[in-house]
């Protein structure tokens, strides 16, 4: 693996920040990016650490390209991007959001990690009885809608739509209804996803690095019975449960508390 000498030369591209022998790599959520992480990564860098965040395979480009992705590919990447970082830094820590933070979980029970941070982590998907079926209908549902009945008005859904298609006109409802049909999800990604959190869950035990877990109240992705599950079956002695208000499932990108979040995990990290 080969990271970028320093700033990414596209939002979605991994980014590297060369500093101090703490290392700490940020891992992105699904369907996400690098992006996602970078305003976190900028405030731990100007506090001295090495910041690497990779973009998970499958990520980046088109809805086909999350189709034929295993989770361990997720996995293997973000091992790589691990041994990177503890190649050139005597400590390495851990900030991993929604999926990324079930991928730092899977590290964090079998590598010398510092710290771990988990940010909107869930251990299993919110969803009704359909998610039980994800294992059968991956092989006959090729698609899944997210944005089928999207509210165009909320800040969080234009940000995300605005990452693949930044000219939208989101006020327009011609365009509101070809988002609708067009932004897809492949079921098999989805399942993957599922058994991902599920390995993590299990390893959960297994992790004994200091853990930071931080959620926020108004999270309608990652489901708010998540941070009390992972703090009483993570195997740290020292776990740290942080709830925030008003705040949303991607709380390192929207919210009122983006500031006091970034400098929780930065005063946690360095602690």
């Amino acid at each position: 693996m080969q990271p970028p000498h320093h700033y990414a030369t596209t939002i979605s591209d991994p980014f590297l920040f060369r500093g101090g022998d703490h290392g700490c790599l940020l891992i992105h959520g699904f369907t996400g990016g690098p992006e996602e992480m970078r305003g976190l990564g900028e405030h731990l860098a100007a506090r001295g650490l090495t910041i690497f965040s990779p973009r998970l395979p499958g990520h980046g480009g088109t809805p086909e390209g999350l189709a034929s992705v295993r989770w361990g590919d997720w996995l293997s990447a973000a091992e790589g991007a691990f041994a990177f970082l503890a190649e050139r830094c005597a400590r390495v820590s851990l900030a991993g959001f929604s999926l990324g933070g079930a991928l730092a979980i899977l590290l964090a029970a079998r590598r010398p990690v510092h710290r771990l941070a988990l940010l909107a982590t869930p251990v299993r998907l919110q969803g009704d009885w359909r998610v039980n079926l994800l294992a059968v209908m991956r092989h006959t549902t090729p698609w899944f809608y997210p944005l089928e009945r999207a509210d165009f008005k909320d800040p969080a859904v234009r940000a995300q739509v605005a990452r693949y298609a930044p000219d939208a006109d989101l006020d327009d409802v011609a365009v509101q209804a070809r988002v609708r049909r067009e932004a897809r999800i492949s079921l098999h990604a989805v399942d993957e996803l599922r058994l991902s959190l599920a390995a993590a869950r299990a390893a959960l035990p297994l992790v004994r690095a200091p853990t930071l877990i931080m959620h926020g109240r108004h999270d309608d992705i990652a489901p708010l019975d998540g941070p009390a599950a992972i703090a009483g079956q993570i195997g740290s002695r020292r776990r740290d449960l942080v709830w925030w208000d008003n705040t949303g499932h991607q709380l390192l990108v929207h919210g009122p508390h983006r500031p006091a979040i970034y400098e929780r995990v930065s005063a946690f990290l360095t602690s």
